[in-house]
């Protein structure tokens, strides 16, 4: 097969998958379920875990700052909630096709699918997550404006990188099974080296070197809008060039190897 073959295979992989959405809403929608099958809270104790984190957390890291505890934590609970979307969209990528390979090698099917399912899943767990800054701007009275409204493009372009990550990772880590544990140290790793725990403003010395982690203007876009700051031109030209550039590298890997994922799953 040619490339311009495989890229119009490709595509029209992509496009059969957008199609069968019913399923993969509901394929993504049961994955979130399976995971808290018979437990009470269900998907929401992974939302308790994390606010107990964020307040314990909260607490100790505004007092090693110096910082106002109405400033710090709603900083640090959409730190939390929006690298939670990131680091695990990232993680969870490499299983997109060896978590289901039994259906990859036995159903004929749109291989888009898998990532579709996966990137729904991610988006349903952020929003359980969500409920954390929620009840965090309750408290700290943060009240919405219209800058607020630019979150929801901003997690589209969340949503869409998560969709790239998986064309790139899923075949990659299903050829190479070393690679799902490269990926989880290295986003340990990253989680320190991001403005999470701590802010850019607080090293304006190294501001050069944050600038040049891209997961700090990812989380910038999101997290300024609802904490009411001045919305910066940066992080939203960086992350606009990285989704492009990212979403080109991934249809053109994801059209190359996608004929062989069934056979490396």
């Amino acid at each position: 097969m040619n490339r311009r073959a495989r890229l119009a295979a490709g595509l029209a992989d992509l496009r059969a998958g957008v199609r069968r959405r019913e399923l993969w809403l509901y394929l993504g929608w049961r994955d979130v379920q399976k995971h808290y099958r018979r437990s009470v809270l269900g998907p929401f104790w992974l939302t308790l875990s994390m606010g107990i984190m964020v307040a314990g957390l909260g607490v100790l890291y505004s007092q090693i700052f110096n910082m106002e505890i109405a400033t710090y934590l709603p900083f640090l609970a959409l730190g939390f909630i929006l690298w939670g979307l990131i680091g695990t969209s990232i993680t969870n990528a490499c299983t997109v096709f060896t978590s289901a390979a039994s259906s990859v090698r036995q159903i004929h099917m749109p291989l888009s699918i898998y990532v579709f399912q996966f990137a729904w899943s991610q988006l349903i767990t952020f929003a359980h997550n969500f409920v954390i800054y929620i009840a965090v701007a309750l408290i700290f009275s943060i009240k919405p404006s219209w800058t607020t409204l630019l979150v929801f493009p901003a997690i589209a372009l969340f949503t869409l990188n998560a969709i790239f990550c998986a064309m790139i990772l899923g075949p990659l880590c299903a050829r190479f099974r070393d690679i799902p544990l490269i990926v989880a140290s290295l986003i340990q790793v990253a989680f320190f080296m991001t403005p999470v725990l701590w802010s850019a403003e607080q090293i304006p010395q190294r501001a050069h070197f944050v600038n040049l982690n891209p997961f700090y203007h990812f989380i910038e876009i999101a997290r300024e809008p609802l904490l009411g700051e001045p919305i910066s031109l940066l992080h939203w030209l960086v992350a606009l060039v990285l989704t492009a550039s990212l979403g080109t590298v991934s249809f053109l890997f994801y059209a190359r190897f996608r004929s062989r994922v069934a056979y490396w799953a």
